[in-house]
């Protein structure tokens, strides 16, 4: 987690027995604490109202952040994630990056995106050009119909990692929102060639063929989409768009 420390192991400093023990008492709790922000966030927030009165700091606050979240309260969230992000003693780049990247989350599902993608932009000024970073604004980019902004963080991650399908199948979706369908398809192709594709792929392959008259491969991908997983949300949007075109 981003608060559980680790007793560095070639320090002149060794800390103290109790100093250790509530090092270790505190990861535990942090923990716990984020096991329950996922599995049950109001009996996480009322965890979280005792650990700080009891010293909690910013693990008890990063903890809080989490449960309000899965509560679906996203803006409020998002805005706990960035105070904390802004006010943390830890002043370790990676741990700020981490948490204003959970904000970019956060905002985005919240429908905030011009909030997201400033989350994003700072992250990705602490941390580094990572390609999960660059991928969550593309993202964003492409929420808000700036898709030549969203290739060029997808450029990015496919120069970094050739072999990112979730990024080639993204970029293909950007490709075929500009109406270049030859470099969609092109994307697509590379991303359905790999064992790590999933259905998004030939969901994606299916709307590019359908848009270069090619109906029959359209229909064959979206019941391929179908076939693998009747429930998913993919399959969701293949049901739509054959529906669409009958």
């Amino acid at each position: 987690g981003l608060y559980s420390t680790a007793c560095p192991v070639a320090s002149q400093n060794f800390p103290r027995p109790s100093e250790s023990s509530a090092r270790v008492a505190h990861a535990a709790a942090y923990a716990d604490c984020m096991a329950l922000a996922h599995r049950n966030p109001e009996k996480a927030l009322d965890f979280t109202q005792s650990w700080e009165r009891n010293g909690g700091d910013e693990g008890a606050r990063h903890c809080r952040a989490v449960a309000v979240l899965n509560t679906g309260a996203y803006a409020k969230a998002a805005e706990q994630l960035e105070t904390l992000a802004g006010t943390t003693s830890k002043t370790v780049n990676r741990l700020q990056g981490e948490l204003y990247t959970q904000a970019g989350q956060a905002w985005l599902i919240a429908g905030k995106a011009s909030r997201a993608l400033a989350a994003q932009t700072r992250a990705l000024a602490l941390i580094g050009r990572e390609p999960e970073l660059l991928l969550d604004r593309a993202i964003t980019h492409a929420s808000t119909g700036e898709y030549w902004r969203a290739i060029d963080d997808l450029n990015d991650v496919i120069d970094q990692d050739p072999l990112h399908s979730g990024a080639l199948v993204l970029r293909a979706t950007a490709w075929r929102k500009l109406v270049n369908l030859d470099l969609a398809l092109d994307d697509i192709q590379r991303a359905i060639s790999m064992s790590s594709a999933g259905v998004d792929a030939l969901l994606e392959r299916g709307n590019i063929r359908l848009l270069r008259g090619d109906r029959a491969g359209a229909v064959s991908d979206w019941t391929s989409v179908i076939a693998a997983g009747p429930k998913s949300l993919a399959a969701d949007a293949a049901l739509k768009n054959l529906a669409k075109i009958k």
